[in-house]
């Protein structure tokens, strides 16, 4: 892997960026959870075109302060609390990695640091990922019976608050649908055989398609008159469409770039459709 220092951050600033961050090739065979519920292809690409992959230094500032969020949390955990606790389970010889940041009770929490309206396309896969840590609990014999996400916004602006949902505080704790054994275990081995049919396992050179259009980032962003900001943004054209026809104004539908894609997924320096070049990373 290159890393590049394109913003010229100082070098104690990159001393606490890599810090904590373990440059080494990750393992064909062991998935952990978060690579478990998205697509094969960033994953599979990193770790096939290790020596190409170019990132920026920059890249990780968002991920030290969400281990700084994560390190407070374990430091102040109570006593009845079981932090960072890492579990490994093996289905079809592939390494199935877990660690929840706190199980006490019967609950299971995940502290996330996000943008305000972070939330809004994040749920859907905070979901997959708790139900996961909740089928590994279940493994053992322990008890889950609910699942919890503390949110913490980094963007959030006091003179933003009385906007429409804009949070009141930067804080919020979101309560997730808990799925029973039997989805989270067809859900679990759904996804292991997902990623072991994909093309790209075995001949890392075939890729035809690009992720899904919300794996992407992708949104249909849904804009009133001459208006520069979207009056909504919606994940998918039949959705803004529907929303569309329930108004009286006429709208322009427009859909948007690939957000993840260009600007987060790790793999975007090689990736045929990211539509990043080189030295935009």
């Amino acid at each position: 892997m290159l890393w590049t220092n394109n913003f010229s951050l100082p070098n104690r600033v990159i001393r606490v960026i890599t810090g904590k961050y373990k440059d080494q090739r990750p393992e064909l065979n062991r998935l952990s959870i978060t690579d478990l519920i998205d697509n094969p292809l960033p994953r599979i690409l990193f770790i096939n075109h290790w020596d190409e992959i170019v990132r920026d230094y920059s890249d990780l500032i968002t991920m030290v302060q969400g281990i700084a969020l994560h390190s407070r949390y374990e430091m102040c955990a109570g006593d009845d609390e079981d932090t960072e606790h890492k579990f490994e389970d093996v289905i079809d010889g592939i390494i199935i990695v877990g660690k929840a940041d706190s199980y006490f009770g019967d609950t299971l929490l995940e502290v996330k640091q996000t943008g305000v309206y972070g939330p809004k396309y994040r749920l859907d896969k905070w979901t997959k990922q708790m139900n996961c840590y909740a089928w590994q609990r279940h493994m053992r014999g322990e008890e889950v019976n609910e699942l919890l996400v503390d949110v913490w916004y980094r963007d959030w602006k006091q003179g933003n608050v009385g906007w429409r949902d804009y949070p009141p505080i930067p804080y919020e704790y979101i309560s997730l649908d808990l799925w029973d054994f039997e989805k989270q275990n067809d859900y679990i081995y759904n996804q292991v055989a997902k990623h072991l049919a994909h093309p790209i396992y075995d001949m890392p050179q075939e890729y035809d398609k690009p992720c899904s259009d919300v794996q992407r980032g992708i949104r249909w962003e849904i804009y009133k008159g001459k208006n520069k900001t979207p009056t909504k943004v919606e994940n998918t054209f039949d959705e803004a469409t529907k929303w569309c026809q329930q108004q009286s104004y006429k709208f322009d539908i427009r859909k948007s770039e690939p957000v993840f894609c260009k600007r987060f997924c790790k793999s975007r320096s090689i990736c045929p459709f990211s539509g990043v070049k080189q030295k935009e990373i």
